[in-house]
């Protein structure tokens, strides 16, 4: 029974040790592929973030909506710039804000 249990086990090394060579090597995608794979997960530009799956790092514009807009007045806004109206601010009761209209 020992000569049989030695090689059960010189089988199961041989085959362990053959399973990778036999196995597909890795395929890595080229540059055109990976643009491709960029513009599907990102179509707003930008680029996957790692570890953060459906994310995409500054490819879009991301500069502040109220660039440019007077900053909040505990007071009623006298003007505000063309192209907004002033509202009050949300929670607030006495916070005007000049908004894109």
């Amino acid at each position: 029974m020992r000569p049989l249990a030695c090689l059960a086990l010189a089988a199961s090394l041989l085959a362990g040790s053959l399973a990778p060579a036999l196995a597909e090597p890795i395929r890595r995608p080229n540059a055109a592929q990976l643009e491709a794979i960029r513009r599907w997960l990102c179509p707003n530009g930008g680029s996957p973030v790692k570890g953060v799956p459906g994310r995409c790092d500054r490819g879009i514009d991301r500069t502040p909506w109220d660039q440019g807009l007077q900053p909040a007045t505990r007071q009623a806004a006298n003007t505000c710039p063309e192209g907004t109206k002033p509202v009050l601010a949300r929670g607030h009761r006495d916070i005007i804000r000049c908004l894109p209209s």
